[in-house]
């Protein structure tokens, strides 16, 4: 499985064009938060990523807690791809893998078999 590190400007080979279509995947997934997410990629808090041509994800270590945070993610077999996020976190030693996501029931039932539960509730005001 290849995960292709998008992050920053250090991407090497990896074209305007690639990042952008990277960024417009992830754009539905991020909302309001897409500027914020794509200074936190540039300053080396989170990482962009392709993931075998199919998945994009920004992902973020808490190392403090030694926990993953996938940001957000988008793209096709979503589920193949997220027990390989969790194989390559265990590899690296971090003990828990977190996720937000507007669609709570979808996320767990695909998350099931990854022993993905409800762990905390977010409630919001507009103001």
């Amino acid at each position: 499985m290849a995960f292709v590190d998008y992050s920053g400007g250090c991407c090497g080979n990896i074209s305007k064009e690639e990042i952008t279509k990277a960024w417009a995947t992830l754009m539905p997934a991020l909302g309001d938060d897409l500027r914020t997410i794509i200074s936190e990629v540039h300053q080396g808090v989170a990482q962009l990523f392709c993931i075998d041509n199919e998945l994009y994800a920004v992902l973020r270590v808490e190392p403090d807690i030694k926990e993953l945070v996938i940001v957000a993610a988008a793209g096709k077999n979503c589920v193949k791809h997220t027990r390989e996020i969790h194989n390559r976190a265990k590899q690296a030693g971090l003990k828990t893998v977190r996720l937000h996501t507007n669609r709570p029931d979808a996320m767990l039932r695909m998350g099931r078999d990854l022993g993905y539960q409800r762990a905390e509730t977010i409630l919001r005001a507009e103001l």
